[in-house]
This record gives C-alpha cells, structure tokens and sequence, in this order.
C-alpha cells in the first residue's frame, strides 16, 4: 500500500498537509489523512487502492468517512455501513459492495434539497438502517 501512495503522492503533488499526514499515518487513519487533499485527487488514492481484500476495505472505509450526507438518519446509515465493513463474519465481496455501493450513492449533493426531499431520504435511510441492522444482527455482527 505504501508503494502506491508514495507514487501517487509523486504524481500528484499532494498538498503538503497531505504529506505531513500520510507520512506518520497509523493504521486505521487513510481517511483522516486523505481530508488533506481535494477530492479528484482522494478518489484517485482510493481507485489506485482498489481490489477484492481487506485491503479495499481499509479503501472503503476511508472513502465512507469522509461522507456526510447532511442528512441525521443518513449519516447514521452510512456510520452503520462503515461499521458493519468490519464483521468479519460476513462474506468481504458483501461488504464491498454494500461499502462502495453506498459511498457511491451518497456522494451525490444533498445541500440544495428541499426541506420535504430531505424528509423523504431520511425516511429511505432510516428503513435501510434497519434492514442493514437486521441483517448484520443475522450474519452475527454487532453495530
């Protein structure tokens, strides 16, 4: 992982708030250090990153962090996902695609919707909040 960011950051010419970060980053903290740079340029990170092991679930979860909806229900929905990208008991191809399923969704804008629009989301979020805790409850997981 670290060849790849070392290339990016050469490629890219991270910002150096970026640099500062990625350079003592601990594990758990690839979100946190990629708030330093604009999002073109994070998403790029993340596709670099990209693959079918839990090396795209640290990807997934880093881009799940840096989302937020705007919306309470929604943003406690995403908070589950993240969670759930954990649960080890749960196939990882699931976990993909729900993570990435869900940071491609909500990465849509939701600042200029009207008040009646976002009663509706989070009325959409809070039913797959509870679907989405049902079954990680099954697969014996722990939100």
């Amino acid at each position: 992982m670290f060849d790849t960011l070392r290339l990016r950051c050469t490629e890219d010419s991270w910002p150096v708030a970026a640099v500062d970060c990625f350079a003592t980053m601990a594990e758990g903290e690839l979100g946190k250090c990629s708030r330093n740079m604009p999002e073109a340029m994070r998403e790029t990170i993340f596709a670099a990153l990209a693959g079918k092991d839990q090396k795209s679930i640290v990807v997934t979860r880093a881009r799940l962090e840096q989302l937020s909806v705007g919306v309470p229900e929604c943003d406690r929905f995403v908070a589950a996902v993240t969670t759930v990208l954990t649960c080890e008991t749960m196939a990882i191809e699931d976990r993909l695609q729900l993570g990435n399923e869900t940071a491609d969704f909500w990465s849509l804008p939701t600042s200029k919707l009207s008040r009646e629009d976002k009663l509706r989301i989070s009325e959409v979020c809070g039913q797959s909040l509870q679907s989405l805790e049902q079954h990680a409850l099954g697969a014996g997981c722990m939100l």
